[in-house]
This record gives C-alpha cells, sequence and structure tokens, in this order.
C-alpha cells in the first residue's frame, strides 16, 4: 500500500523540525545505528476495524528489528482529548506488537542518562 503524500510530507515536516528533546535523543539513536537501525518520524500503517479508514501512526523514533517504539510526550499530551488519542494509537501499535516507550521532555531535559538506560535496556 502507498503512503498517501499528506502522510510523507507531515512525516517530512517532523524531522525538520524536532524538538530540542527529539534532538537529545536522536544523537544518541544515531550513533547507536550502528547496532540497531532508528527511523524518525516514520509513517507506520495499522489496521483498524473500520477497514474502509486507513489509518497512519507517525511515531517520535521507531526500530524496526526490535520492535521498538519511542515517544516524546511534552504539556501538550496532558490534554484530555490529545492523551486519549495518544492511548488508542498505543494500543494499535501494540496488537502489531510494538513495544512502545513513552518518556516527557521534563525526563529528557532533567535525566538524560537514565531515559538512554532505560531506551538501552529494551534494545
Amino acid at each position: 500500500m502507498k503512503t498517501p503524500n499528506i502522510i510523507l510530507e507531515v512525516s517530512r515536516w517532523l524531522r525538520k523540525n524536532m524538538t530540542k528533546s527529539e534532538y537529545l535523543i536522536w544523537n544518541f539513536l544515531k550513533w547507536w545505528s550502528l547496532w540497531v537501525k532508528f527511523l524518525r518520524q516514520k509513517p507506520i500503517y495499522v489496521y483498524t476495524d473500520n477497514s474502509w479508514l486507513d489509518r497512519y501512526i507517525i511515531p517520535d523514533f521507531f526500530c524496526f528489528d526490535k520492535k521498538l517504539i519511542l515517544e516524546i510526550d511534552w504539556c501538550i499530551h496532558n490534554k484530555k482529548e490529545i492523551y486519549e488519542l495518544d492511548k488508542y494509537k498505543e494500543e494499535l501499535l501494540i496488537n502489531m506488537w510494538f513495544i512502545v516507550l513513552r518518556v516527557t521532555n521534563e525526563e529528557i531535559k532533567n535525566d538524560l542518562n537514565n531515559v538512554i538506560k532505560t531506551i538501552k535496556q529494551y534494545l
């Protein structure tokens, strides 16, 4: 299935406009890519019960080999609607056998070493 252009455009925009936290994590992940490969903002097609509805999720970071998705949450993710949408997307990914690891901007800002240690544990 071909990914729609609008999804590809959003992915490109997200890659070009990383947050500071995403940038810090990416600097770690790209060096680790010697052992495992991570992709940034890579669209993933997920099946839903509404087969007429194409559904794409664009995780912050994605390692296909380890089936690991890393999501970086910031303050907007505390809003009820966003939180519920995040949980729904996470369920869809878990149903596809992905592991979803969520970290916050604050965790990255205040304790990057611990965040990196946690990521390593999943690898």
